[in-house]
């Protein structure tokens, strides 16, 4: 039977997000689009209509308060309900003010007002809008809140691997992931008596705008494992990659 479940995800107008809404959609579920740029939200709206597929879209920006509720009051009028939360939309450089040195972007040399807008961004916009739409997520049966994070933002692998993608990353990209996974802890202990489960979900080295050709995984692949976070029952409070291998925290 096609779900009929409400889903918001943000960041949704190209790469995992708008995947992620494509795969989805052909389920069943009620998909709501977002995006900053409202512009690029109606052509991911426009592409994936012409699939036969039909998502709603909100623009949304999340490190704007206004923006998110509005949000919350769209979904409130239109839904008065939503089932499942994907927090992707995220930045690598807020400010653009980083270099394509490698090594201009550590924690040694790298900006700090852009570590700060990077912040601004994949922490505290995901966490502000994660809060204003949890009265709509408590009215669901079983609501989900899926943040999207990196193997780079795991403190075990850092401080455990010689690997060099570790270790040059960018830090405010990877620091900011750090605080998304223990935001999912954190989240997962405050929700721990309601009906909502929090899953920290890495895709992987996807061929993205963001990862670069050099990724490893097709776009397809990266968003498979956000939609089994969507559909299928796992441990509350994890942290998974593709094939739902655990990542340590």
């Amino acid at each position: 039977m096609p779900s009929t479940e409400v889903v918001l995800i943000t960041g949704a107008n190209r790469g995992l997000g708008l995947e992620t809404a494509r795969q989805l959609l052909k389920k069943g579920y009620v998909v709501m689009l977002s995006c900053r740029d409202s512009s690029k939200g109606a052509e991911a709206v426009r592409l994936l209509r012409q699939e036969g597929l039909d998502p709603d879209f909100v623009p949304l920006d999340i490190s704007d308060p206004e923006q998110i509720q509005n949000v919350y009051r769209w979904i409130s009028d239109h839904y008065g309900h939503l089932d499942v939360l994907i927090n992707n939309a995220a930045v690598t450089s807020a400010t653009n003010k980083t270099t394509g040195d490698r090594m201009a972007n550590t924690i040694l040399n790298g900006d700090i007002e852009d570590f700060k807008a990077t912040f601004d961004i994949n922490v505290w916009g995901t966490l502000e809008l994660t809060r204003a739409v949890l009265p709509l997520l408590k009215k669901s049966n079983h609501g989900r809140i899926i943040n999207l994070s990196s193997e780079l933002g795991s403190i075990q692998l850092h401080a455990t691997t010689t690997s060099p993608i570790y270790h040059i990353k960018k830090f405010g990209y990877s620091s900011s992931k750090t605080l998304v996974n223990l935001i999912t802890i954190y989240l997962q202990e405050a929700l721990k008596d309601t009906n909502i489960s929090v899953y920290a979900v890495s895709p992987g080295w996807v061929k993205t705008e963001m990862g670069t050709a050099a990724a490893m995984l097709e776009i397809p692949e990266g968003a498979g494992i956000i939609v089994r976070a969507v559909t299928e029952n796992m441990d509350r409070g994890s942290f998974f990659t593709h094939g739902l291998q655990e990542i340590p925290w």
